[in-house]
């Protein structure tokens, strides 16, 4: 061997005919060039590194400066929104009111929180010491309320007292059925009732509950025609023929795919979180059955379980009792999505939603009251789950793919629901016939109950859902669910048919004016007569020799009668 420059060249016996191989000689090329390569590569990205050190070294003012310009982007764009046009940025008026209290309390919460419990710490500590008296107060101010408004909302409508009857009927049936009578915790019952009739008497009774549900409600339904544009393109010309499964179902399927980014996003979980606490702090129920029932207005069965899924295993009976009772009395968001396309009503399905939510922890907790010590007392303790998804695309693929399985279901259902409907009508009608009412029939004023009624997913078909849907998310309480899942059906049953008497209760039919007019007597001092004649003066157009009518007026024969009639009472503007 020879050694030239340190290098130690080996002999060889072979050659590759173009010159001798030697591997020593490869390997420090190779080293060279590596090295050399290394501190090329070092002095390229030498910059790079710098400019990233700095930005982790001042994150801090790096964020708020960037939250700082995005803030100011976004109240130019809001300033600007309502400027042009104030009534169609409403929507956006709203969702900023939300975020923006909710961010203020959250702040305030945080920082000033224990500062504002010292403030009120004295007045606090006397509440309590007084709590007892201040209790049999308010009780007796409110039974005293609801008696008088009863008193003086029936007088005219005794028939609503039927829907109150059933509501007590329900409540004292699901009591003598108790598992535990002599734990019922009556705060948790009266309050959830209390909270689901404010709820309907908001939505119902008051202007602007019926406007702001009437006003969401067609938010929903214009974000829902969205679906369009999908099922146009798989399934074309079908979709303009009318048929129901091209048309509605499809609903169900891209909701559920929203849903699903929603909860990945969080979005879900914060509004959830907000909702629960609101049942939690006046009912008094534990963290995590106030989760999953709140979930349950805006998911499914099977879905709103999983917010609390790290948690199932270590609740007691009576929370997971409440849990499957909040799946049974509600809907999920898709599905109401689907019901919207039917035509029923957007502003009651939601109300309904919602209110079914208080009703059945009330009720859950009437059924299966608590015995044991819950293992979770404080919001603090709980951790809202969420789903498994890694990314946006894949948790829309998902929620698309598990609605596959609900979609046939609501298919089954309307098609034995919409018959059986059709065969009581077809009875009712028979059977008023026979005295001469043959218009009698199960629709009208019991359309809107009936909407009430049907909110939720109490049916014999769940049970192997709900079974098999938490008995796969905590194996270890199968038994346990097993054992009080029928039960929670029954439970959620009456839950859907008390939201339907209360809204029985509060529910004001509308004013037959064709029959007010045969039957009564055209006086002024007759409030219906009154109420019907600006009705009919509202319609009614005078082009100075002859008068016609808009809108349903225009199919009443008699309809110039009842005018002349309304024009002998009242001196309006446009009688001739």
């Amino acid at each position: 061997t020879a050694d030239t420059d340190g290098v130690q060249l080996k002999s060889v016996t072979h050659g590759n005919g173009h010159g001798v191989d030697n591997p020593a000689f490869q390997a420090e090329v190779r080293c060279m060039v590596s090295y050399t390569s290394t501190h090329l590569c070092f002095k390229l990205f030498k910059p790079i590194t710098a400019i990233e050190n700095f930005l982790k070294a001042h994150s801090r003012i790096i964020k708020y400066i960037t939250l700082g310009i995005l803030g100011a982007g976004y109240v130019a764009y809001f300033i600007a929104a309502c400027w042009l046009d104030f009534h169609r940025a409403i929507a956006l008026v709203v969702l900023t009111c939300v975020a923006v209290f909710f961010t203020v309390y959250d702040l305030v919460k945080k920082y000033k929180g224990d500062s504002i419990k010292r403030i009120f710490k004295p007045a606090i500590r006397c509440f309590k010491a007084n709590i007892r008296w201040i209790k049999w107060v308010f009780i007796v101010v409110v039974v005293g309320l609801l008696v008088a408004w009863l008193a003086v909302d029936t007088s005219k409508r005794p028939e609503q007292l039927v829907s109150f009857g059933g509501v007590c009927l329900f409540i004292l049936g699901i009591f003598i059925f108790s598992a535990h009578r002599h734990a019922v915790r009556w705060r948790t019952l009266f309050w959830g009732l209390g909270l689901q009739f404010v709820i309907g008497l908001f939505v119902i009774r008051t202007q602007p509950g019926y406007i702001a549900f009437n006003w969401l409600g067609a938010q929903v339904q214009t974000f829902l025609n969205y679906t369009q544009a999908g099922t146009s393109f798989v399934f074309g010309g079908l979709v303009e023929a009318g048929i129901f499964a091209f048309q509605a179902l499809p609903i169900v399927i891209f909701f559920s795919s929203v849903m699903s980014v929603l909860y990945f996003l969080g979005v879900m979980q914060w509004v959830i979180i907000k909702i629960s606490w609101i049942m939690q702090i006046t009912m008094g129920t534990s963290p995590t059955e106030s989760l999953s029932v709140a979930g349950n207005i805006f998911v499914g069965q099977t879905e709103a379980p999983l917010l609390i899924r790290p948690y199932l295993k270590d609740m007691t009976k009576s929370e997971i009792h409440a849990v499957i009772v909040g799946g049974f009395a509600t809907i999920a968001g898709s599905v109401m999505g689907a019901f919207i396309s039917f035509g029923i009503d957007a502003s009651s399905l939601i109300a309904a939603s919602v209110m079914a939510a208080p009703c059945a922890l009330a009720m859950a907790k009437l059924s299966y009251p608590e015995t044991e010590e819950s293992k979770f007392k404080s919001e603090a303790e709980i951790k809202v789950d969420g789903g498994d998804e890694k990314n946006i695309l894949e948790a829309a693929s998902a929620g698309a793919s598990t609605s596959i399985g609900l979609v046939a279901n609501i298919g089954a259902n309307l098609i034995a629901f919409l018959a059986i409907l059709d065969f009581i009508n077809a009875a009712l009608r028979w059977l008023g016939g026979m005295v001469g009412y043959p218009e009698i029939t199960f629709e009208v004023r019991s359309e809107i109950i009936s909407t009430y009624a049907l909110c939720g997913f109490a049916n014999f078909s769940s049970l192997g859902i709900v079974i098999g849907g938490l008995s796969s998310i905590c194996p270890s309480r199968k038994s346990d669910i097993s054992a009080v899942v029928l039960r929670a059906l029954i439970t959620g049953t009456c839950v859907s048919l008390v939201n339907a008497c209360i809204a029985g209760i509060l529910v004001v039919p509308p004013l037959d004016c064709i029959r007010v007019f045969k039957d009564s007597v055209f006086n002024t001092t007759d409030v219906n007569i009154q109420t019907c004649c600006y009705d009919l003066f509202g319609s009614a157009v005078n082009n100075g020799t002859l008068v016609s009518f808009e809108g349903s007026w225009s199919l009443v024969k008699n309809a110039t009668v009842y005018f002349t009639q309304c024009c002998q009472l009242y001196n309006e503007t446009n009688c001739m």
